[in-house]
């Protein structure tokens, strides 16, 4: 009774593992957008500290070449070559600035509610310009429109792993303001992997499954409006790659929102978020916090717990067995 007892404790414990080792442990996004030119919101969007950074880390572990982040990120100008970056910033708050990355709960498992990952600093998670109606203006999206180039429907972000370990790439959430489906507005939203070119950004996201590294322009997701309305997405990046995608340490990933349509309404993007799981190896078993290691070695992880679990019931059952046989 004892032993069954003890059995039933052990795979509870080893079943609530299990499960929270395929949610992502690792979260960096941006509330809010930082201007090219400070005050003018019609420079497009240059920025490099996103809001929420749950590897913020004062005393890091491993190799880490970014300040106390595991995980950085940059929109337009540090994201890639061409440094695509909209159009700027809006500061409508009656729509977009809710309270989730992308497909929040209780809608949906696969978004991710801002309050529940820590900012930037390391203080609890908190929304920043949440929506208020009627609008106040303290809101921030990033913005895109055709005012003066078609370049400002374009915007490029990116994601580096500054870490030792392996980061799996599991979602990427935003929301999104599309305008009805007219000639002259925006209504389609493309996104498009960006890969290597040999420069600085030189990106590298590999696919576990082929080994190497995306292709360029690869299409992840495609959204379309009918009506005017805010959409709220959080891609699986599983399921256009066909499986597993991972950054080894120091690699990049860069990203191409593009809005099709022209200029005479503008459309947004806010709560941008990447999601994903820390590993040990590129064979993406034994999950790891690089922000719960203090002395540089390797938390124990599912494996190596099942081992000393099963190991312990054999010697209690041996020990039993002994018993009896007295």
């Amino acid at each position: 009774m004892l032993i069954k007892r003890i059995f039933a404790v052990v795979l509870t414990s080893v079943l609530s593992c299990a499960v929270l080792a395929g949610s992502g442990n690792a979260l960096i996004g941006w509330q809010t957008f930082e201007t090219t030119t400070p005050g003018n919101n019609n420079t497009g969007i240059g920025d490099t500290t996103p809001d929420t950074n749950s590897t913020y880390d004062l005393s890091p572990t491993g190799n880490i070449s970014a300040s106390n982040y595991y995980l950085t990120g940059a929109i337009g100008a540090g994201a890639s070559s061409l440094g695509r970056r909209g159009l700027g910033q809006a500061r409508n708050s009656d729509f977009l600035n809710g309270n989730g990355f992308g497909a929040a709960p209780p809608s949906t498992t696969n978004g991710e509610l801002i309050i529940d990952w820590t900012l930037a600093d390391g203080s609890p998670g908190a929304r920043i310009g949440p929506f208020v109606s009627p609008n106040d203006n303290s809101g921030s999206s990033w913005k895109f429109g055709n005012a003066g180039s078609a370049n400002q429907l374009i915007g490029d972000v990116s994601i580096t792993n500054n870490s030792s370990y392996y980061f799996r790439l599991e979602f990427i959430h935003y929301d999104a303001r599309g305008l009805a489906n007219v000639a002259t507005s925006p209504n389609q939203l493309d996104l498009f992997y960006l890969a290597g070119d040999g420069t600085a950004f030189d990106h590298n996201l590999i696919s576990k499954f082929t080994g190497v590294e995306l292709a360029n322009l690869k299409q992840m997701d495609a959204t379309t409006w009918t009506v005017t309305e805010v959409k709220n997405i959080s891609l699986a990046v599983g399921e256009p790659v066909g499986g597993q995608a991972f950054l080894a340490p120091g690699d990049s990933a860069g990203f191409r929102f593009i809005w099709s349509g022209d200029s005479s309404g503008q459309a947004q993007i806010d709560n941008l978020a990447f999601e994903g799981t820390f590993f040990q190896t590129d064979a993406l078993v034994n999950a790891i916090n690089p922000s719960d290691i203090d002395d540089g070695t390797n938390v124990p992880m599912l494996p190596t717990l099942l081992y000393w679990v099963f190991a312990g019931l054999l010697l209690i059952i041996s020990g039993r067995k002994i018993a009896l046989r007295r």
